[in-house]
């Protein structure tokens, strides 16, 4: 039977093309789908079969540098989109209203209020790590000491920081606004019925002590034809994908050290800035370093021996779907726990930011390139992510779900 999904997601790719793949697979099963998500994104979201609906966002108004290694900040920014998105769907869906939502935890504040405010079934979107009682994403990327733990969630803080309280508060209003009873904690902090996690169970941190809530379907890849084409070098050099993502990318120092540490050396370089830098700005490139705005990142790693990373959760995915060994670079707090899982797993190695030079980027490549237990290790969690089930668990999953729910 056809069912209506909503899926919500704010204007960050590293959040909607993840769900991407499973809002195809839905409507390729017959079901009717409508995604809310911001004008920049529609384009894409419609060529996944989705029905878009546009909301105000504000979220690319943002300062980066903030959201980077400021909670509060982060926290602000969000719920700044959750308020626009539930103006936006009560007013344009409320005649309307879908089966289930599906929606992406970063927006959790406006899905589980418009959930409880129209009596839906919905399902939870973590392309991230998630968390429970024995591991905190949000305590893993805000301790700065915890890149000497196994488990960086290890520490807790010993006082309830003010922005919390700030949080608390904005979700009781939108709870207030949409004669919601429920109180803020519950809304933040619900473990709802069904998360999918687009990581697979063998790459999160404490993976064993999650419970059914949690479906680990790995990465979920689709049609990226959207991200433009890219053909093989010719010059039979071992191919280094090259990239910081697409929202901490306007770094031209770091694009420029990676220029010059690839010049001349037997590895050809593939470079994504995602629009952030100009490609002008990086000067005279040598033979084996290639600068696009964006590719296909899993076209170029099917053909790669490496991946220079920000570790960014999306490009880290990838970079585990074809087995490639990372050198991970990350610069903020949203992606060093990444990082350090690379790290420990044996996936690669990490590089500070603040340490990044040619030479020690050529020492780093080096170290990964040529050493043969990174490489099965790498293969390892490759087989892992395939079993994982990825689009077509996902969207079992959510059928299930919603089927449990009636």
């Amino acid at each position: 039977m056809s069912r209506h999904f909503l899926f919500m997601c704010h204007p960050d790719h590293g959040h909607v093309i993840p769900n991407l793949a499973v809002v195809t697979e839905l409507a390729a099963r017959g079901h009717r789908v409508t995604y809310l998500t911001a004008p920049s994104m529609a384009e894409i979201v419609a060529e996944a079969g989705a029905t878009v609906v546009t909301y105000p966002s504000r979220y690319r108004d943002a300062d980066f540098a903030l959201v980077a290694n400021d909670p509060g900040y982060l926290m602000g920014v969000l719920l700044d989109e959750s308020e626009a998105m539930l103006a936006t769907a009560t007013a344009e869906l409320d005649d309307d209203r879908p089966d289930c939502l599906v929606y992406d935890t970063s927006v959790l504040y406006a899905a589980r209020v418009l959930a409880r405010h129209w009596d839906l079934p919905a399902a939870q979107v973590i392309p991230v790590f998630a968390s429970n009682e024995h591991f905190s994403f949000l305590n893993a990327m805000y301790n700065p000491e915890s890149d000497a733990a196994e488990r960086p969630a290890a520490q807790r803080p010993k006082e309830m920081p003010e922005w919390v309280g700030a949080t608390m508060a904005r979700i009781g209003a939108l709870c207030a606004r949409y004669g919601v009873a429920a109180a803020p904690h519950e809304v933040w902090f619900e473990v709802p019925p069904l998360s999918l996690v687009t990581v697979p169970r063998e790459f999160q941190y404490a993976g064993g002590t999650f419970d059914e809530r949690f479906a680990f379907v790995g990465p979920c890849v689709g049609d990226r034809s959207f991200l433009g084409t890219w053909t093989p070098p010719a010059d039979g050099l071992p191919v280094v994908l090259v990239s910081l993502g697409a929202v901490f990318n306007q770094d031209e120092g770091f694009f420029r050290t990676c220029v010059e540490a690839f010049r001349g050396r037997p590895w050809h370089a593939v470079m994504t800035t995602g629009g952030g830098v100009d490609r002008a700005s990086l000067g005279d490139l040598p033979p084996n370093v290639e600068v696009h705005d964006f590719v296909p990142h899993v076209a170029v790693l099917e053909h790669a021996s490496l991946c220079v990373t920000h570790a960014g959760m999306g490009t880290v995915m990838e970079a585990l779907r074809s087995g490639t060994p990372m050198v991970c670079v990350p610069g903020s707090a949203l992606d060093r726990p990444t990082g350090w899982r690379v790290r420990d797993l044996g996936l690669g190695t990490v590089l500070d930011p603040a340490d990044l030079t040619p030479a020690a980027l050529v020492d780093a490549i080096r170290s990964v390139l040529g050493d043969e237990e990174t490489a099965a290790r790498s293969e390892l969690m490759r087989k892992a992510v395939a079993e994982s089930g990825g689009t077509v668990r996902a969207a079992d999953e959510v059928e299930r779900h919603l089927a449990r729910s009636r």
